[in-house]
């Protein structure tokens, strides 16, 4: 008898290290980790780790918003958790809404002073952009000339540049193209057949993507130097338009923000002189 109590006490005694060995289900879950399995922006922090029987229950902050996720011992998944008809996962976020509040004020406030820094770079090297400008368009420049940094393949590019066309006309003004390929292989491929064909403004604007690899010492060469300057400032995103002096800078599509900004009258949604007609979307 005292055997058996010995073994089932040895037994007893590994079963309970084994489990201490293997810690929580959450144990292995930190921002390393988590890297490993997703993509994940600098910055992002765990606000919140908590077991949900056998996965772990994660809510990662993101700029600026809370992303729940459930971790596995080698995988994770995105989405939300229901047991026994309960909204397991909108409660746990429900109880975290005085911290994604502060986190949206937290991304708010850093955009903000990104944003300006952009504003400062650009007025401080705004003679660097001129030896990176690949084309022209546009009447003349009485009225002055506009920096447009573009992508072939954004599509948000694609709607401001028809507009920015109209804007040269009215404004007599000229549009100085800076090519900033952003959106991977794609756009690299299509920056590098534009230049290495020495490609004008209405050639370049009527790319579809199917064009043939090209490579050469002039693109190689230009989007190496923009990718430089504009990799100092962190900009990573495309369509930006610039005064010719740097005094000022539109961020995305908003061709009414770029109106406001040379004094014309806003036709768009009826805002009026000086301001912009919508959002502002960027690539």
């Amino acid at each position: 008898m005292k055997i058996k109590l010995m073994i089932s006490a040895v037994f007893t005694i590994l079963y309970m290290t084994s489990q201490a060995l293997a810690g929580s289900v959450c144990s292995h879950v930190d921002l390393a980790w988590l890297s490993e399995q997703v993509p994940l922006s600098e910055g992002a922090k765990i606000v919140l780790k908590q077991e949900r029987g056998d996965l772990c229950e994660v809510v990662v902050a993101i700029d600026g918003r809370l992303a729940p996720v459930y971790a596995g011992k080698d995988f994770i998944v995105a989405g939300r958790m229901f047991r026994q008809k309960r909204a397991v996962t909108q409660e746990t976020m429900s109880g975290l809404s005085d911290i994604a509040e502060q986190e949206r004020a937290e991304a708010k406030e850093k955009e903000a002073l990104a944003v300006e820094k952009r504003k400062v770079f650009f007025k401080a090297n705004i003679a660097a952009l001129a030896p990176l400008v690949s084309m022209t368009f546009g009447p003349g420049n009485p009225g002055g000339a506009l920096y447009v940094i573009t992508d072939p393949n954004c599509s948000h590019c694609k709607k401001l540049l028809p507009q920015m066309e109209e804007l040269a006309f009215e404004a007599q003004l000229t549009l100085k193209v800076i090519i900033h390929p952003v959106l991977g292989d794609k756009s690299r491929d299509m920056a590098a057949h534009a230049l290495c064909n020495n490609f004008t403004y209405e050639q370049y604007t009527q790319m579809t993507g199917g064009e043939t690899l090209a490579v050469c010492e002039r693109s190689t060469d230009l989007l190496e130097k923009t990718k430089t300057l504009f990799s100092s400032a962190d900009i990573s995103f495309v369509p930006l338009v610039v005064a010719e002096d740097g005094s000022w800078v539109v961020e995305g599509s908003d061709i009414g923000e770029v109106k406001g900004h040379l004094g014309l009258e806003c036709e768009e949604g009826g805002q009026g002189k000086g301001k912009g007609c919508g959002p502002a979307p960027k690539e």
